[in-house]
Formats: structure tokens, C-alpha cells, sequence
């Protein structure tokens, strides 16, 4: 494929810290021939509220967030959290609205093997949910995808509040879009048909073994055991011991306690961070 395709490093430019992340992670993506990488300054507590998507966003009232992680703590969604989101849902829209997949990357996205994420690179245009990470710091969806997404938010009140990370809500959204896609099987049946392909595996994404595993299919239950379709995830985050630039639950949220272990196993640790 000779058109390099568009990806955003998620950045807040301001931040010194956020700015090391995306220096080194950044430079990983230097062997990744076919994308074209470019930082993107993030929204933030003090603009998010500016941003001309933010009133239609559908925050749940009392912002509890319903993310697993958090079950039975009450957890609040933070300011910080919600420009996080606020930053991803800018491109989502993007992507509803025009189509172009772009490679929606967090400041941490740590490239390791350049020429296995050029080849899953090549997969986007007939992958619903592409992930080639760990979590959610390498993502972007087709324009189907968005449009059953956003059909559950665009109503007010919505059939679904956002009230979770950018991880939780895709996840969520590839369950409605598996249910719609069995009532439509005239849409795979189309893209098979438009790019040669036998069979159509909708979803890329990560397993929740935490083993840098990503599996690839049409149910989200399998993909998220890791039942089918495994293959070594070519990007990571990258994490220098105590610097974050997002504070989560004091218990829950893994942040402010460092990362997991699980979390931990995954990154590439770094051993210095060059920050002023």
C-alpha cells in the first residue's frame, strides 16, 4: 500500500513530562514505513470544556464509572480522566464524520516490533476495531464501527452514557456492533467481497491475560479470553518508575500506587525520562 496512513500521538504539549513520553515513544515508530505519525496537542481540565464536542458528549450524571476496576468503590470519574476522553472522542468523531482511520496513538505508544505492526497496519481498512497495543494507546475503527457507537449516544438522554475510559467504552461498543453485525450479515458479506477476503474478522484488540497478547475474531467474549486468534501485540506502553501524568483511584485506579504487576509485565520500563 503506497498511502501511508494518518496517526495522532495524543499529547498535552504543555506538560513536560507528557512531552518525554512522546519523545520516546515517538522514535519507535521511525521503521513503521507505511504511518505517518505526528504529536496532537490533547485536551486538558482547563480547555475540555471549550472543545466544540464537549456538549455533545453524554457524561453520565453523576460521572460513577462503571469500569470493572472500579466495582463497588463508588469510583468518580476525575477532571483529568474525563479529558483523556474527551482528547480520544475528538477523533472518534473525526473518523463518524469522515471516514479516514486514523491511528489514534497515547503519548506512551512504544513501537517493538516495527515490521509486525506494519503488516497489522495493512489490516485497518477491513478491521471494525483495530488495536495493535496493550490496552488503548494504538486504536482507531471503521466508520461502521463509529456510526453504531455514536448511535447509542447522539439521543439525549442516550440509550448508553459514557461513563468509563476510552478502553471500557470501545469495549462496550464492539458488543452492540458484534449484535448489529449478526442482524446485517450483508455488510461483512460487502467487505469480504470488496478486498478478497474469505472471511471477515471484525475486531483486533488485546487480551485480558496480560501477557502483550492480541487476539483477532468476531466475538468480543473469545477475543477478550484470548480464545482466538492470537499474536503477539507489536506496541506497548512505555513507563519510567513514578512519573504519570493521570491519577486514577488511590486503590483501583493502579496510578497513583504504580502500575500493577500485571501492567507492569507488559511495558517497557524505562530507565530514564529526561523531563524538566
Amino acid at each position: 500500500m503506497s498511502e501511508k496512513f494518518r496517526a495522532v500521538m495524543i499529547t498535552d504539549l504543555n506538560n513536560p513530562k507528557s512531552v518525554a513520553y512522546k519523545d520516546v515513544a515517538i522514535a519507535t515508530w521511525k521503521d513503521v514505513t507505511n504511518v505517518e505519525i505526528e504529536p496532537w496537542q490533547c485536551f486538558t481540565p482547563e480547555t475540555m470544556k471549550k472543545a466544540d464536542h464537549w456538549e455533545r458528549m453524554r457524561w453520565k450524571p453523576d460521572l460513577t464509572s462503571s469500569a470493572g476496576k472500579y466495582s463497588g468503590v463508588g469510583h468518580k470519574i476525575t477532571e483529568t480522566e474525563q479529558a483523556c476522553l474527551a482528547s480520544m472522542y475528538y477523533w472518534w468523531e473525526h473518523i463518524l464524520n469522515t471516514g479516514e482511520q486514523v491511528i489514534i496513538c497515547e503519548h506512551d505508544a512504544y513501537v517493538r516490533d516495527p515490521k509486525k505492526l506494519m503488516s497489522l497496519v495493512e489490516q485497518i481498512p477491513y478491521t471494525d476495531l483495530w488495536s495493535a497495543g496493550i490496552a488503548a494507546e494504538c486504536i482507531t475503527f471503521s466508520q461502521m464501527f463509529a456510526k453504531i457507537l455514536f448511535k447509542k449516544w447522539i439521543p439525549n438522554p442516550p440509550d448508553m452514557w459514557i461513563d468509563a475510559g476510552p478502553m471500557a467504552e470501545l469495549w462496550t461498543g464492539a458488543y452492540h456492533f458484534e449484535e448489529w453485525k449478526r442482524k446485517n450479515p450483508e455488510y461483512s458479506q460487502s467487505v469480504c467481497s470488496r478486498y478478497g477476503l474469505k472471511k471477515l474478522n471484525s475486531i483486533l484488540w488485546c487480551t485480558g491475560h496480560e501477557n502483550n497478547m492480541l487476539a483477532q475474531g468476531n466475538d468480543p467474549r473469545l477475543i477478550f479470553k484470548g480464545k482466538t486468534g492470537l499474536q503477539r501485540a507489536p506496541v506497548t506502553q512505555c513507563y519510567y518508575p513514578g512519573v504519570n501524568t493521570i491519577e486514577h483511584h488511590k486503590t483501583r485506579g493502579d496510578l497513583m500506587n504504580d502500575y500493577s504487576a500485571g501492567s507492569r509485565r507488559q511495558m517497557e520500563i524505562l530507565d530514564k525520562l529526561d523531563y524538566e
